[in-house]
Formats: structure tokens, C-alpha cells, sequence
């Protein structure tokens, strides 16, 4: 019963709503489940998978989750060369706090990490991140939420130091190895670095 009156209001719909519908209402009736199959247009996700960086370059993908907004977060990031190859892997746990601060200590990890390192430090590299507002602050002037501002400042004091390194936004789909690290992260004791 309640599927016939839900394929009644259909029909209805399609009969009073559809430009260039002038069927009769019981064709439209026996027809409408064949009609909302073909009707619908579904959004697909654009997979992007991990493009390598050019032949000197390097790519440090970093992520940040949290299991709450505060929760239980952790961080993520794997540096790679041109041909894929591991350089560089973590994965942390930052405590409780809000997913855009975990995102902001995935790069401040990162550019410690780089910064630690003399082979790393000499090559461009670019710090991808799937957060569009974390970037953004990093790139910016506005330093965002007043618990963000230690943070970024080392974070710009790094970028203004080594002019090899830039940091941008990226697609969730070809960050999923960081975004992996990163929710791992959160469960974990101590810090993961290879």
C-alpha cells in the first residue's frame, strides 16, 4: 500500500513537474520505477591517485584526523621521490584536538622532519595537504584560531628559511596513504618514523 501511494506521487510529479510530460497518468503509473532509475545522476567521486613530483623533486603528503571535534587525533605524512620510493613515513598521535589543529601539526611535523634532515633540506619539496582552511592560514596572512598561532608561526618562520619548500592543497583520493597514517596515528603510544 505505501509503495503505491509513494509510485502514485511519482507519477504525479513526473506528469505535473517534467517539461515535455504529457502521458497519461496511469503510463506514467506502470513506468515510474524505470523513469527514476534513468533520472538520477549520481555524483562520482574523481579518484586521483598519487602523482609523483619531477625527477629531483620530492612530495611529502601529511594529513591530520580526529575522532571528535576535540577527539582522539593523530597525524600522518610519507615523503616519496619521483620514482615512489619511501623517504621518509610517521604516524602520531597529538592528543585531543580539533581536526583543523591536527591538520596544522601534520604539516608543522612535516617541516620538522625536513628541517632535521640535510639530504631533505636541499631538495624542492612540496608538503601536500587535504585540508583546503589549514593551507590556506599556512599560506596566508591570517593566522586563524589563537590555539593555531605558535604553530603557524614556526611553521612560516620554516617556509620563509628554505624557499624549496611550498606547501599545497591536494584531493583526499590521492592523500590516502597520509589520511591511512593519520587515523592510525591516533591509537598509537608513541610516535611511528621510518
Amino acid at each position: 500500500m505505501a509503495i503505491d501511494s509513494v509510485k502514485f506521487r511519482l507519477a504525479l510529479w513526473f506528469k505535473n513537474c517534467v517539461a515535455g510530460s504529457n502521458e497519461d497518468l496511469t503510463i506514467l503509473l506502470l513506468d515510474v520505477e524505470r523513469r527514476c532509475v534513468d533520472k538520477i545522476h549520481s555524483k562520482r567521486k574523481v579518484l586521483r591517485p598519487w602523482s609523483p613530483p619531477n625527477d629531483h623533486d620530492l612530495v611529502f603528503n601529511v594529513d591530520g584526523s580526529s575522532m571528535g571535534n576535540p577527539g582522539s587525533a593523530g597525524i600522518g605524512g610519507v615523503l616519496r621521490d619521483a620514482n615512489g620510493k619511501v623517504l621518509c613515513l610517521f604516524s602520531s598521535s597529538v592528543g585531543l584536538v580539533d581536526s583543523n589543529l591536527a591538520e596544522v601539526l601534520a604539516i608543522h611535523r612535516a617541516c620538522e622532519l625536513i628541517s632535521y634532515n640535510m639530504y631533505f633540506i636541499e631538495r624542492n619539496i612540496t608538503i601536500l595537504n587535504d585540508s583546503k582552511s589549514a593551507v590556506s592560514c599556512i599560506n596566508g596572512d591570517d593566522f586563524g584560531h589563537l590555539n593555531f598561532v605558535s604553530v603557524l608561526y614556526e611553521i612560516k618562520q620554516f617556509l620563509f628559511s628554505k624557499s624549496t619548500v611550498l606547501i599545497e592543497f591536494t584531493n583526499r583520493s590521492s592523500n590516502s596513504l597520509a589520511y591511512v597514517l593519520a587515523k592510525a596515528g591516533s591509537g598509537l603510544q608513541q610516535e611511528r618514523l621510518e
